[in-house]
């Protein structure tokens, strides 16, 4: 009736008003055309969801591993199915510190450790509470108007003093709270403030499985996304294949088999093709429980073939690695055991790739979602004679997968430029059109995934602890470090991985080589300081050790690392031009990082 009316009065008015009557329907009938997408993409058709993903600036998806090594890639099938057929993998990506908090801290600042102040995994050098949290990655990319989650491990020590805090710029916040983190049962997570913990440590519950749980909660943070109007930031971090930090019979945290087990007395090796006497038996890490499903698969796996592993001639090495004796055939079964397990953990992980992936091409957002996929370093076993760990910079800690897949980028092909993990930052927030508010020290890795041929002469820096500071640390003996040099007790972590100590998942010490011995004072032990800075550049890599040891590999003639030509008269050149070169890299900030340099000389 009322319809009726107005029609009746519309055409009895004057001309004018007619022709405003018809403006405000076309009006009004121009807008339901504009409402029309976005109303229908909310049905969750899947047309409908290609149709509005083409409006959003693309998603981005982080998946990070824990202490996962290339070599191991060749197992995750689906991973580099769904990513590496569909993306680029980068064959030169490189950790800049190998250690887990400074490297995901880089993830998060795009900073070095000698910028983000986060240089170890725990006090006083390192440790979450370093992290200036409010200048990351995800403040960044909140304020650039994306919708952001982050599920799993954060830098070490996450939650310990406050497990109830939120980091700023997470919308949605599912982080583990340390030390339950290295749990595959039995872990707590902070769910947006509010504390829930999963199964028992000690009850494998097949569906509380940590890798699947993190997997369920991803897939369900990208189906309730896919259907809002705003693009999502979704980082996942993932434990595998890292060991847990399980309690021991007598109540306190272990996570290896101690030293000497089953060898004789006081964990003294007794056979001849072990330790000497009176030598400690190397500790080999433990791998993580694997999904009940995958026990097993590997059982009968072994040792990849490397002519590093147990080195025969260590003399070109520091003496803190000459100082490790041959591994026995005990130590490298126990190693086996350890490498077999940790590949079974990451199963679970190369299904939930599979999943997630899955997912976003059922919501309509895989042709939309850039997906970057790495580790935060690498792990040995037995190369150089160190039986499990990381925190060196030689290969098997300091090369680890990264494969980048997404809108624009090439398919199926490999990029040879060198890269790191201070390029994360910039490559997510150039993606997502955020402005860091940090002089970052990497780059967008964007121009090389479009196009995998395109290379540079931009070096890759890597260091740990005191290493790679403007003022150089004081040497052995020297009494007090120079003016602006670190302080006292920035020698620690150095000192505790050049006593064994290379997986550095506790405090700096007590170390193997320590136990039942006081505390060293003063600078006893810094003569054997792991400390290092290092280049890598062309078909080189040069370390510095903030002790005076060098070294030195031509990595195209010798890729396992076997001779160091740091003392070569044919390298002197070679090794002259690097050192000036990380002489400029040393405490580098912004821009001075991401410095091109010319090619480095040929041998003599």
């Amino acid at each position: 009736m009322e319809t009726t009316s107005t029609a009746k009065a519309e055409g009895e008015t004057a001309p004018r008003r007619g022709r405003s009557v018809m403006t405000v329907r076309i009006a009004v009938l121009g807008l339901l055309l504009l409402l029309l997408p976005a109303a229908t993409g909310c049905v969750g058709g899947r047309g409908d969801d290609d149709q509005q993903g083409k409006k959003k600036r693309p998603n981005v998806l982080m998946v990070m591993t824990d202490d996962q090594w290339l070599e191991s890639m060749r197992v995750l099938s689906r991973t580099r199915k769904l990513l590496g057929d569909e993306g680029v993998t980068f064959d030169r990506y490189h950790p800049s510190t190998p250690l887990c908090c400074p490297s995901r801290s880089t993830y998060l600042t795009g900073q070095f450790a000698h910028n983000n102040g986060v240089r170890h995994n725990s006090a006083p050098q390192g440790g979450y509470d370093k992290l200036n949290e409010k200048k990351t990655l995800p403040v960044w990319m909140q304020k650039a108007g994306y919708v952001t989650s982050h599920i799993g491990k954060y830098p070490n020590g996450y939650g310990k003093d406050d497990p109830e805090h939120v980091p700023p710029g997470w919308d949605e916040w599912r982080g583990s709270v340390d030390p339950t983190t290295y749990q595959m049962w039995g872990y707590k997570l902070n769910e947006n403030g509010k504390l829930h913990t999963y199964g028992k440590p000690d009850d494998e519950d097949p569906k509380l499985y940590q890798t699947d749980v993190y997997r369920d909660k991803g897939v369900d943070f990208i189906k309730r996304k896919a259907k809002g109007d705003k693009p999502f930031f979704l980082s996942l971090a993932f434990l595998a294949p890292h060991g847990e930090l399980l309690k021991e019979q007598d109540g306190k945290h272990g996570k290896s088999r101690k030293p000497g087990k089953g060898k004789g007395k006081k964990g003294r090796a007794n056979s001849g093709d072990g330790p000497k006497s009176g030598q400690l038996r190397p500790i080999v890490a433990d791998a993580p429980r694997p999904a009940p499903r995958h026990k097993g698969e590997f059982a009968d796996e072994k040792l990849p073939e490397n002519p590093a592993y147990n080195e025969k001639d260590m003399r070109d090495k520091p003496k803190f690695l000459q100082k490790r004796g041959n591994l026995d055939s005990e130590t490298t079964q126990s190693i086996t055991e350890s490498y077999r397990g940790r590949l079974e953990s990451l199963l679970a992980v190369d299904e939930a790739v599979e999943k997630l992936m899955s997912t976003l091409k059922s919501t309509g957002q895989l042709d939309n979602t850039y997906v970057v996929f790495a580790s935060d370093n690498g792990f040995f076993f037995g190369e150089h004679r160190v039986p499990t760990g990381k925190f060196l910079p030689h290969g098997a800690s300091g090369q680890v997968p990264m494969v980048l897949r997404g809108p624009g980028v090439a398919k199926g092909q490999h990029s040879k430029e060198l890269t790191s993990n201070v390029d994360l930052a910039a490559t997510i927030s150039d993606i997502g059109g955020a402005d860091p508010d940090l002089e970052l020290d990497g780059r967008s890795l964007l121009p090389f995934g479009r196009d995998p041929r395109k290379g540079s002469g931009r070096p890759v820096l890597q260091e740990i602890a005191e290493g790679a500071r403007r003022t150089p640390v004081a040497a052995p003996g020297h009494g007090k470090p120079p003016a602006g040099g670190p302080p006292d007790d920035d020698v620690s972590t150095g000192r505790a991985a050049a006593d064994g100590d290379l997986d550095m998942d506790g405090p700096t010490s007590p170390t193997p080589q320590s136990q039942g011995k006081k505390k060293r004072k003063g600078s006893k032990g810094q003569e054997y300081s792991a400390a290092y800075e290092a280049i890598r550049a062309g078909d080189y890599l040069y370390i510095r050790y903030s002790a005076g040891a060098r070294e030195l590999y031509d990595l195209d003639a010798d890729p396992y690392e076997l001779t160091s030509r740091h003392n070569d008269p044919r390298y002197a050149k070679v090794r002259t031009f690097l050192d000036q070169r990380l002489d400029k890299l040393q405490g580098c900030q912004g821009e001075e990082c991401r410095e091109e340099i010319p090619e480095p000389p040929e041998p003599g």
